[in-house]
């Protein structure tokens, strides 16, 4: 099929693609939202003491506080100045940000829309983070604009400007150039501050890399926090940084080890109306991504379960490097697809069953309805969705087919039927393939998948198993497992990794 005139779209990016480790407080920021929260370790006793000396000093004294601190580059300045509300939450707001000029109406502006954010009763202190004049520090008359500020008595009198410097000498030079315009502070400054205890940087570095990814065992692909030492490492923003370029390349590698990336999606065709069990077995974030240790808890005494057991770490980088998906697919999907694209044998049992014909725009709608094509087309969400219970008429018919048997190469006859439908779906979405095919060798490596067809660079590779009856239920958890362990087992092997 030409992808000539049609859109590079289809799945989201192949999981390889999307892995991070950020080593910044931006960049965890950006990724996690309120869940950074998670990965703030509360500082040292005398950084704590100093900062919660500075609260206390703007609620008695009814004047804010101009707060220079230091630390050397790396140690998590930007991280505790953002974290105030997470150690002391009686005492500070969330922080804010001031990334314009340094002026007393900015600063009233910055301070009072977060006030007005607060219900009435809330006197906590308001943090104000300066923190892109790294290395320039203030002037006289932005001096005087920040004790103008800081006496102001609508906002100013219940704030806390923070102004993080890497130099000491700068940082003390600013204390001198503030007290000798606004007098002596109710605090000592400036504050040299440390940042989290050493001993905990790689639970730090462990948290970060789950997180921001939301994929469990991501240390097992080759490059695991435990297996650096952080006394080697003069910051922990050095520390960090390490293992984020170490796994980026690591990345990068498995990215390489093909010719072409490889997704595989396994899809459980049965009379089952929905996802069922494979909510258990996949991630809860990642729509449809195996979940490794859901698989070995569900069948870890059977033979493929001991091996897997046994080469853990393979197990993830195998999940991670196919995006390996799970998906059920109900009757009212397959029965049209089947009704128009199967055997002649098949469509006059189908007939006789009273199956209507089926046109392109009912293949398409029943694909675009699945979770599988949700997934092709790139709009699947988080979490499946149900889809109801199958037609009276989709239904009796697949309970029929089921009855003939799924042996002796009709499976295989049902395989070619999907790739016909999967292709006009795909058409019908304007979504570009180059290539694809059924039952046939890839190209580039000896894999043989019942469905594969390439799109936007990464080639998806389809395995179905076609089940009799409500198969994905509670009762199948472990035979689901199996199944899914030994297609991996097997791409193993015939990808040289085992």
């Amino acid at each position: 099929m030409s992808g000539e005139g049609k859109r590079i779209g289809g799945p989201q990016e192949h999981l390889l693609k999307q892995l991070v480790f950020p080593s910044r407080f931006e960049v965890l920021e950006k990724h996690l939202g309120s869940e950074i929260a998670r990965l703030v370790v509360e500082p040292p006793a005398p950084t704590r003491d100093a900062l919660e000396s500075a609260s206390q000093a703007a609620k008695a004294r009814g004047e804010g506080v101009f707060l220079p601190f230091y630390a050397s580059s790396g140690t998590g300045k930007t991280t505790l100045a953002n974290s105030l509300s997470t150690f002391f939450p009686m005492d500070f707001t969330p922080t804010e940000n001031l990334e314009g000029i340094v002026s007393f109406d900015e600063l009233k502006r910055v301070a009072s829309s977060a006030v007005d954010r607060l219900p009435a009763n809330d006197s906590r202190v308001v943090p104000i983070n300066i923190d892109h004049r790294e290395s320039d520090p203030p002037s006289s008359t932005e001096l005087s604009q920040i004790k103008r500020f800081l006496r102001e008595s609508k906002v100013g009198y219940r704030t806390a400007l923070l102004w993080p410097e890497t130099s000491g000498n700068i940082a003390h030079k600013m204390a001198s150039d503030f007290t000798a315009i606004a007098g002596t502070p109710a605090i000592r400054i400036p504050v040299e501050i440390d940042g989290p205890p050493r001993e905990t940087w790689i639970s730090i570095a462990q948290n970060t890399l789950q997180l921001a990814n939301n994929v469990d065992s991501l240390e097992l692909l080759g490059v695991n926090p435990k297996d650096y030492d952080p006394g080697e490492f003069p910051s922990i923003g050095e520390f960090l940084r390490q293992v984020s370029n170490d796994f980026s390349a690591r990345r990068m590698e498995m990215l390489r080890e093909t010719r072409k990336p490889i997704r595989l999606a396994i899809i459980f065709v049965s009379e089952s109306p929905d996802a069922g069990v494979l909510m258990q077995l996949t991630n809860s974030s990642k729509f449809g991504l195996m979940d490794g240790n859901a698989l070995l808890d569900a069948t870890r005494e059977s033979v493929v379960g001991r091996w897997w057991n046994q080469h853990r770490g393979l197990l993830t980088q195998m999940i991670v490097q196919l995006d390996a998906r799970l998906f059920g697919m109900a009757p009212q999907t397959t029965i049209p697809i089947l009704r128009r694209f199967g055997s002649e044998s098949i469509i006059k049992d189908l007939t006789d069953l009273d199956v209507g014909a089926s046109r392109p725009s009912d293949i398409k709608t029943s694909l675009r309805r699945s979770d599988f094509g949700k997934y092709l087309n790139g709009t699947a969400r988080p979490t499946y969705e149900t889809r109801g219970t199958p037609s009276a008429i989709s239904s009796p018919a697949f309970s029929l087919l089921a009855d003939k048997g799924f042996t002796s190469g009709q499976d295989k006859v049902f395989n070619k039927s999907m790739l016909e439908a999967i292709r006009i779906y795909l058409e019908g979405e304007g979504i570009a393939v180059s290539s694809s095919g059924a039952e046939q060798k890839l190209d580039f490596c000896p894999l043989i998948p019942d469905n594969h067809f390439e799109v936007a660079g990464d080639v998806v590779c389809v395995e179905y198993t076609w089940r009799k009856g409500t198969f994905l239920t509670n009762t199948n958890r472990g035979n689901i497992a199996q199944y899914v362990l030994q297609k991996l087992q097997n791409y193993a092997r015939e990808l040289g990794r085992a």
